[in-house]
């Protein structure tokens, strides 16, 4: 397995000169701030290449080699007039990306909502602080926050009680500082909606269902697909993250049947996803051993990271890669994904490496102390969890 660093730019706090000193062979990066549906610029490709090369005298440069997320717009999921014409945009910029070597390219196919996490601090018993889901904050903010139509008819009578318990006893801001973290986004994700923006889309994906989302979710994930053929590159998309119904919305990666309704739907072999360990055991039916038997050959890509569930409601936290309390071995995780990588080699595959990265650390010493932090990605918490899985890898090898 090849280990790889998801770089933000040159905001990041975590400079390309300190990524080369972590152990990582290539870059994952974006150019997120540009919006859903526009055609990436060639020059401004060029030049993130060109930041992620730079290199001191003596040093190896690093390559961006794997595309770290891009939207897919808003009108594409929904099926709307103007898909056709967005689906070529978005064509042609993977296109642009793998001429310029950028030939993995990764998104979400998750609607409105990217990944989501209810808060960025839990406190674990190590002292270290680790991105956290509480299914009854999230109960607070969909039925009392967003005040959705028949969110509390669709909820667990226990879990609907619990939320409104919390939301009586906790203070306004809390839930002010919620909804803003849940409409604005996460890293990766659309970007901030307005108030209005957001209940409208909410509405429109409710109405178009779960069977026509899916639909056209696979009409265009073909249209990529045919592109990647064409210019040797693949995609991997992100499962659900957490693969759980929310806000009603439409859910189509989150179980073993929906991943194989994509790719039944979606032939290709440049067409794959993105193992997310984490991801998909904070579905409890999910059984991670069953994703990569069913669908070894589709793993492009992986993010090894371990959770540990906090209540009967489903609510976790990120947790430590070793000891502890986890949800799961990462270590019969990345054994798994490395027999893959042998039954590839066998088979005299030339692309057999899985690539993986460091994914949600915690953040730990001094990166507690910092405001410039990227959720998840802080600086200290991504080279200690880097150093954990390289060495995972490592002996695994070795006893092999």
């Amino acid at each position: 397995m090849r280990a790889t660093w998801r770089w933000f730019g040159p905001q990041d706090p975590m400079t390309i000169d300190w990524i080369r000193q972590s152990g990582a062979t290539s870059i994952e990066a974006s150019l997120s701030h540009l919006p859903p549906g526009c055609l990436w610029e060639a020059d401004a490709i060029d030049e993130l290449k060109r930041l992620v090369q730079i290199a001191p005298a003596g040093q190896t440069p690093l390559e961006w080699d794997t595309l770290g997320g891009i939207a897919i717009h808003d009108d594409i999921k929904l099926g709307r007039q103007s898909s056709a014409r967005l689906t070529a945009n978005f064509q042609e910029t993977v296109r642009r990306l793998a001429q310029a070597g950028v030939r993995r390219i990764n998104f979400t196919v998750m609607p409105l909502l990217d990944w989501v996490r209810t808060g960025l601090d839990a406190r674990l018993e190590s002292g270290a602080e680790a991105l956290g889901f509480d299914a009854v904050d999230f109960a607070v903010f969909d039925i009392h926050l967003l005040k959705r139509p028949g969110a509390e008819e669709e909820i667990d009578p226990e879990l609907a009680a619990a939320a409104r318990r919390r939301h009586l006893e906790t203070p306004a801001q809390r839930w002010q500082e919620l909804l803003t973290m849940l409409t604005r986004g996460l890293p990766g994700g659309p970007g901030q909606y307005g108030s209005g923006e957001f209940h409208s889309l909410l509405d429109a994906y409710q109405k178009v269902g779960t069977e026509a989302y899916r639909q056209n979710l696979i009409e265009f994930l073909g249209e990529v697909a045919r592109t990647c053929e064409a210019e040797g590159a693949v995609f991997a998309i992100h499962p659900d993250d957490p693969p759980i119904p929310l806000c009603g919305l439409p859910r189509i990666a989150s179980t073993l049947e929906d991943l194989a309704r994509i790719f039944d739907g979606v032939s290709s072999p440049r067409a794959g996803m993105i193992f997310c360990s984490g991801s998909l055991a904070s579905r409890r039916d999910n059984v991670l051993t069953d994703f990569i038997d069913r669908f070894g050959q589709r793993i492009f890509y992986a993010h090894p990271r371990r959770i540990r569930f906090r209540d009967e409601f489903g609510s976790f936290t990120e947790a430590e890669h070793l000891g502890g309390t986890g949800a799961f071995d990462l270590h019969d995780v990345l054994t798994l994904l490395m027999a893959e990588e042998a039954r590839r080699r066998r088979q005299g595959i030339a692309d057999w490496e899985i690539p993986y990265r460091a994914d949600h650390a915690c953040r730990i010493l001094y990166d507690q102390e910092r405001a410039d932090f990227v959720p998840g990605y802080t600086p200290i918490g991504l080279v200690k969890a880097m150093a954990e899985l390289r060495g995972m890898i490592h002996a695994i090898g070795k006893s092999s």
